[in-house]
């Protein structure tokens, strides 16, 4: 059906759904149509969750690239983060060198999304293969610790260890080392933004870029999105608490840097800063104030709300043509802030959030 014509996929679909301004994509409105009444949802139990994510996001993902060359590898470890976890945890990274890299090319240290608690590196690798090759990068998708077996603040160790093993060891795996993003889509896009506080903290290096889509920056929900989008649009915020029951182990812990990374406070110093937003999410408002946020501590944003699209589009660029061609921007920013030699990188200005809204 998604390679009918507009004008007959409007047909079907009936009235446009338009809020604040925003029209939203049909393909997107067809799709989520379908699923309410198939009666197609993520199911409860965390394991079912977790095949429903990895098996039923085949039909909506890209068709994968072929790859220079791919492995797995074990980055180091983390230590602790959960009364579960005695000691170190071997961290597993896939390493995917697409052959469009350029000798001496950037990397991206990836971080899946899925609430903390779903999603993986199988999960999110057709869309991250296309991601590497559009954009010219190698890529190091890390498959971090999930909750509930493994609480915060695991994840965000798991994910501030894989930077710091993977820029010590860029040179190996084709990359080069000065030159070391991260980057995630929603919980992944949490992962990256912390990374970069932690790393300021810790004295460690700054990464080279932090490339955040849809992030979640705030537990306490408190942005007018979550209310505007709070059901019907694939992310509802009664599945949010879903989320969080099972990856904080207190309310508390909502206030913490790690969790909430808008809370550590000053932003100054971090690294240069692509982030983009989906209109009809309900993290969507949140990520534009963390832009501004890092924008006026003087750190350079590039920012953008891909105004038709859903949370989740990372992921739907096989079925969704606006999503495809949104990942297709992503990767374009990725490549100017990575994948070029670094003497033909312009520098970094710093870019108010409003100046690159991008309308699909």
């Amino acid at each position: 059906m998604m390679k009918m014509p507009r004008d007959a996929l409007r047909r079907i679909a009936g009235q446009p759904v338009v809020i604040e301004g925003q029209t939203l994509d049909v393909q997107i409105q067809i799709m989520l149509d379908s699923m309410k009444r198939l009666g197609v949802e993520q199911p409860d139990d965390v394991e079912r969750a977790r095949r429903w994510m990895d098996e039923d996001g085949e039909a909506v993902a890209p068709e994968p690239p072929a790859m220079a060359s791919e492995r797995d590898v074990v980055a180091g470890s983390a230590a602790g983060g959960t009364t579960q976890t005695r000691g170190a945890h071997d961290i597993r990274v896939r390493v995917y060198v697409p052959k469009t890299a350029r000798p001496g090319a950037g990397m991206l240290v990836f971080f899946h999304g899925g609430g903390f608690v779903l999603g993986s590196i199988a999960s999110h690798e057709a869309p991250v293969k296309v991601l590497a090759h559009e954009s010219g990068v190698v890529v190091a998708s890390v498959e971090y610790r999930l909750g509930p077996e493994h609480v915060f603040p695991a994840a965000p160790l798991d994910a501030l260890a894989a930077y710091a093993w993977a820029r010590e060891h860029a040179s190996e795996l084709g990359a080069d080392p000065s030159r070391v993003g991260v980057g995630g889509d929603s919980a992944g896009g949490n992962l990256s933004a912390v990374v970069c506080n932690l790393a300021k903290q810790e004295r460690l290096p700054q990464p080279a870029h932090q490339l955040l889509i849809y992030p979640a920056i705030d537990w306490w929900r408190t942005t007018q999105s979550h209310e505007t989008f709070a059901t019907g649009f694939f992310l509802d915020e009664s599945r949010t608490f879903w989320y969080e029951s099972r990856y904080l182990s207190r309310v508390e812990e909502r206030d913490d840097p790690r969790a909430s990374p808008n809370r550590f406070g000053d932003f100054s110093g971090l690294a240069p800063a692509t982030i983009v937003t989906a209109g009809f999410d309900i993290l969507r408002d949140e990520g534009e104030i963390y832009a501004d946020s890092l924008a006026r501590a003087g750190v350079p944003v590039d920012y953008a709300c891909e105004r038709s699209l859903i949370h989740g589009f990372f992921n739907l660029g096989g079925a969704i043509d606006a999503a495809r061609a949104a990942n297709a921007r992503l990767a374009s920013r990725v490549r100017a802030a990575l994948g070029q030699a670094a003497a033909a990188r312009p520098a970094a200005t710093p870019v108010a959030r409003a100046e690159s809204i991008v309308r699909g």
